[in-house]
């Protein structure tokens, strides 16, 4: 990542959060952004035309071989996305496809060979990570997560407040570094 990125994906965290009028605690449901950025968000089974044969594939032998995808088209910027993951992952999965759509990334050239979901991509991993860290400070923010901490709240209730996994809670602790900077605030008092 470019040095300042994290710091920028805070900022920004918080900005859409001011216009949705949501405090920077406050859950930040990736429909309502993705509404806010005029994406569209949908199943597999809304695409046009899909062959059965093909949802079949995505939905019920191979759920778990894919996530979401970005797609551009003529009417606006498409996220389908798997609906058969947790709650919890199909936001995460959302937050982190409307972060490429934030950075401007460009987009995965995809190879067909035949075999689904779509075959394989090219991979981007400065725009993966970068997707990845914004993605989870728009989930999480960390303003909301030392929010979190100075109540007291242990990872369950924050992963409930903030509609994410635990993991992903113990991802923003541990690389926000919100943790020690408790502790260490503590101690000067």
């Amino acid at each position: 990542m470019q040095r300042g990125f994290k710091t920028w994906a805070e900022r920004k965290s918080t900005e859409l959060r001011v216009a949705l009028q949501l405090p920077v605690h406050g859950f930040l449901s990736a429909t309502a952004l993705a509404r806010h950025l005029e994406l569209t968000i949908i199943g597999p089974s809304q695409l046009p035309d899909i062959p059965p044969a093909v949802l079949n594939e995505l939905l019920v032998v191979n759920p778990d071989c894919w996530s979401a995808i970005t797609i551009p088209t003529d009417a606006g910027t498409v996220i389908v996305h798997n609906t058969r993951h947790a709650p919890t992952r199909q936001e995460s999965d959302l937050m982190h496809e409307i972060a490429h759509v934030i950075c401007e990334h460009k987009g995965a050239t995809v190879h067909c060979s035949g075999k689904l979901p779509w075959a394989f991509r090219t991979f981007n991993e400065d725009q993966e990570d970068e997707a990845k860290w914004l993605g989870a400070s728009l989930q999480i923010p960390r303003a909301g997560l030392v929010w979190a901490i100075n109540r007291k709240m242990a990872d369950p209730a924050i992963a409930e407040h903030f509609r994410a996994s635990e993991a992903l809670v113990r991802f923003r602790r541990n690389t926000t570094g919100v943790d020690f900077q408790q502790k260490r605030m503590a101690s000067a008092f």
